[in-house]
């Protein structure tokens, strides 16, 4: 039986013309191991003549978190389970995804169509295979396991045996679901809405050489719940590790990963990975954090657990408990990210753009203003205006929550100079622009758009709760109002949108509801919307562009636009 190290011989890819003449051509590695695969590929796929567009590599790691070259080590990802990118510096068009898990669970959840499997031991379910290829696709195995052959010709591939291996292609049928419809022809699109959700589909559509009208009613971008001073860099933790910590921890290293992409750039967001102290609420959460992190479920470089006195001494200010300490957490300008986003030339912002209705017609959606006036047109509309997005009649049924947060911006020398970001019932940031940002308030039924000194005080209370002895600030203060967009489950909602007009009752799943065709949305980013938006602009690229998704399946039915009608049905 031959190792994991290498399916190909001496080096060699077979002849794969498949990846020639393609928009895309994708790869499943089911064991990285030392990473010759990867490089072959990519050596063989840069020097074929009329190679895809892009190559992406997607690689199921099991529980080996070691960096398994030179060329991968500096951007190698922290040994948190779940799907993790690869930068590669300067190959934009070569894609690399790995997978920390058990092999055979992490297939069963990945979303992809790939075009050619390398498949090595420990994959055992040939059915998961089937499921992510589709006719023709291509595999290669170099170990004997007659089972696993079986399996895989009665799961549809035809396979031939060689002097080296076992090669062959699947010939049966992928059934792609409507949710994950690949957008083919014209690669432009329309977003609706420049705050943090809209930019963030732009800037990742444009990266992928797409041409972005995006549409917003107000003279500047981020102008309503985008416009915070400062923004909390934290990722969620859960016990059982469940869909918001695994999606919120996904979209922390996606946001990470961007800031620092925008570092070198003419205009970079303002930010700082300067730790972020979350303090436990009382003693039995305090406990809980404790013994959670007691199981050595996570490295100390992603969270550790700090005690009281150990958390006082971080801060260089004592603090009334101990709590969970984040050395990547941080803080950063919400405004700042969405310009450093909207610097691509092809996207093409519209200020005072305020779209009242939308139609699709011979193949495109159509905006238009309160007037009548067509704005643009383009085969891909992208609702991300959070509730506003509730006026169109495609998206009526779409609920959410509209809920006032106020902030409280106090000057900086009346609170303890501390460099991190401190959490508990509310934050409190660093100094920005000579402000320290303390909230936010929860006014669920409030529409108040002024300052409210009733939540200015609200505010001002929290910091006692942050900071031992700390005299409550009376002059100066200043803030800001913005109201949140909040779904009944707390989770954003990406993804292509249901047809609620054809819909007359509710399917059970997700896959069985009908779609709009070339209609997506990107909204419902609540109180986290800096954490969010970044891996929830690559999630909708991927989807729109048939790429493998970023992340696993069952994150991205969570946050499927199409979910509340599968539970309506369901219940």
């Amino acid at each position: 039986m031959m190792g994991t190290a290498s399916v190909f011989q001496n080096g060699a890819v077979p002849s794969c013309h498949l990846w020639q003449s393609t928009e895309r051509f994708c790869v499943l590695d089911t064991c990285l191991g030392d990473a010759s695969d990867f490089l072959t590929v990519k050596a063989a796929w840069k020097a074929a003549p009329e190679s895809s567009r892009t190559l992406h590599y997607v690689a199921l790691c099991g529980a080996s978190f070691v960096p398994p070259t030179q060329e991968l080590e500096s951007d190698w990802p922290l040994p948190l389970d779940g799907h993790h990118q690869v930068a590669l510096h300067g190959e934009p068009n070569v894609r690399m995804s790995v997978v920390f898990g058990e092999s055979n669970a992490a297939l069963h959840k990945l979303a992809a169509t790939f075009d050619l499997i390398l498949l090595k031991p420990g994959i055992t379910i040939a059915s998961d295979l089937a499921r992510v290829s589709r006719h023709g696709t291509a595999l290669c195995l170099r170990f004997e396991n007659e089972t696993l052959l079986d399996s895989l010709h009665k799961a549809g591939f035809a396979l031939e045996r060689e002097a080296t291996g076992t090669s062959g292609c699947f010939r049966g049928q992928h059934h792609r679901t409507n949710s994950h419809a690949t957008h083919r022809g014209e690669r432009s699109a329309i977003i609706i809405g420049a705050g943090l959700a809209g930019t963030a589909a732009a800037a990742s559509l444009s990266n992928r050489g797409w041409n972005v009208a995006l549409l917003e009613k107000h003279p500047v971008p981020a102008k309503q719940a985008s416009g915070n001073l400062s923004a909390v860099i934290s990722p969620m933790l859960s016990k059982d590790d469940g869909v918001a910590a695994r999606l919120s921890r996904a979209s922390f290293f996606s946001l990470l990963s961007e800031l620092q992409r925008y570092n070198d750039s003419i205009k970079p967001a303002k930010w700082s990975s300067c730790g972020l102290l979350q303090m436990a609420r009382d003693d039995k959460e305090e406990h809980q954090q404790e013994e959670m992190l007691s199981r050595g479920l996570y490295p100390p470089e992603y969270v550790r657990f700090l005690k009281q006195e150990d958390a006082s001494h971080l801060l260089g200010w004592p603090v009334p408990a101990g709590g969970l300490y984040f050395p990547r957490g941080g803080w950063m300008n919400p405004l700042s990210l969405c310009h450093a986003r909207l610097q691509s030339p092809n996207i093409k912002a519209r200020f005072n753009a305020d779209v009242s209705n939308i139609e699709f017609e011979n193949g495109l959606w159509q905006t238009f203003n309160a007037a009548g006036d067509r704005l643009c047109e383009a085969p891909v509309l992208i609702l991300a205006n959070a509730f506003e997005s509730s006026k169109f009649r495609q998206s009526s049924r779409l609920h959410f929550k509209k809920v006032r947060g106020q902030v409280t911006h106090v000057p900086a020398e009346q609170i303890p100079l501390i460099q991190q970001v401190v959490s508990r019932d509310g934050y409190l940031t660093p100094s920005f622009e000579g402000l320290r940002s303390v909230g936010a308030t929860y006014d669920f039924d409030s529409d108040e758009r002024s300052l409210d000194a009733e939540s200015q005080q609200k505010n001002l209370a929290r910091l006692s709760s942050l900071l031992n002895g700390v005299m409550t600030p009376s002059m100066g203060l200043s803030g800001r109002v913005g109201f949140r967009s909040l779904t009944a489950d707390r989770l954003p909602v990406v993804g292509m949108m249901p047809d609620f007009e054809s819909v007359a009752a509710p399917a059970l799943n997700n896959s069985k509801i009908l779609r709009k065709s070339g209609l997506y949305a990107l909204l419902g980013l609540g109180s986290r919307g800096a954490v969010w938006s970044t891996l929830a602009g690559e999630i909708l690229a991927a989807m729109i562009e048939g790429e493998p998704a970023p992340v696993s399946g069952d994150l991205l039915s969570a946050i499927d636009p199409a979910r509340f009608l599968a539970r309506t049905k369901s219940t």
